[in-house]
């Protein structure tokens, strides 16, 4: 279970995201490259934004939605947006995805890493993208064969960045903290 989950993980996914990036600039797919990476920006955006926002304050008594699941958020967007690439029909793209997101989201509740509601967030937002991505590049997708290329570059990340894992969400926690929480934060009065 481990093993799946990690496939959500930064260490992965941003060499992944640049690498697929590098292919279309490689290949002159401009436009391509573009919608890649307002896909990605958009979607880590929102993401960070998301958690900025949630967990300024701490996790609460009854934690509910405290971080959205980055990890959900990650794998659907980026594997999802693959998929896009090969140019399977809407459905069947959008019930994939949706398995994607499903399984990720089961991986990290099992695992204890996030509340069901947690998920829930960084599943949708990551179907969101995807669904943008494919919409936004359906015309130009005809023009785009270096699909092989692109599998290679998840092959050779996926083997070598295996094993290594980064500690953003301390860093996102951390900042959270210092710079949102006195806007964000209800303090109890003090008690005399």
């Amino acid at each position: 279970m481990q093993f799946m989950t990690n496939a959500g993980d930064q260490a992965l996914i941003i060499p992944i995201e640049a690498g697929v990036f590098i292919v279309f600039l490689v290949c002159r797919c401009w436009r391509m490259a573009a919608a890649w990476a307002a896909m990605v920006v958009a979607g880590s955006g929102l993401m960070l934004m998301l958690k900025l926002y949630f967990e300024a304050c701490g996790p609460a008594r009854h934690r509910v939605l405290y971080s959205p699941s980055g990890h959900t958020m990650a794998a659907t967007m980026v594997y999802g947006g693959l998929l896009s690439l090969t140019r399977l029909n809407r459905a069947a793209l959008l019930v994939v995805t949706l398995a994607i997101a499903l399984l990720m989201g089961w991986t990290r509740v099992a695992l204890g890493y996030h509340t069901v509601m947690e998920v829930v967030v960084g599943g949708a937002l990551g179907l969101a993208v995807v669904a943008c991505f494919s919409q936004w590049t359906q015309g130009w997708q005809k023009n785009f064969r270096p699909v092989l290329s692109i599998l290679c570059v998840v092959a050779v990340v996926g083997i070598s960045m295996r094993g290594w894992h980064p500690n953003i969400e301390s860093a996102i926690q951390s900042a959270s903290r210092l710079y949102f929480s006195q806007w964000e934060c209800k303090r109890p009065p003090l008690q005399e």
